[in-house]
């Protein structure tokens, strides 16, 4: 991670997906990277396309997060429970 600081380089988890390949891994990206300023629990889709060139079309928002992961698993067990209370 230092050496990457020191290049002003940031790892990123990031897919892509290219003539109908699939990669997934890390990415070491730069200060021109869009990933580049994604903090915390940010999500962003980067869509490289004839149109959006050179500039690619961003979109970047809040992602999950632990709370709202949490809060959704409990609304998902309140459904399943009330949906195997009505039909029995």
């Amino acid at each position: 991670m230092a050496a990457l600081k020191k290049e002003g380089k940031v790892l990123r988890m990031g897919a892509s997906i290219k003539d109908g390949k699939v990669s997934v891994g890390m990415l070491e990206v730069g200060e021109d990277d869009p990933l580049y300023s994604v903090r915390g629990g940010e999500n962003a889709f980067v869509f490289h396309t004839a149109r959006y060139t050179p500039i690619p079309l961003t979109v970047k928002g809040y992602g999950a997060g632990a709370g709202v992961t949490a809060a959704g698993v409990f609304g998902d067990i309140l459904r399943t429970v009330s949906w195997n209370v009505l039909t029995f």
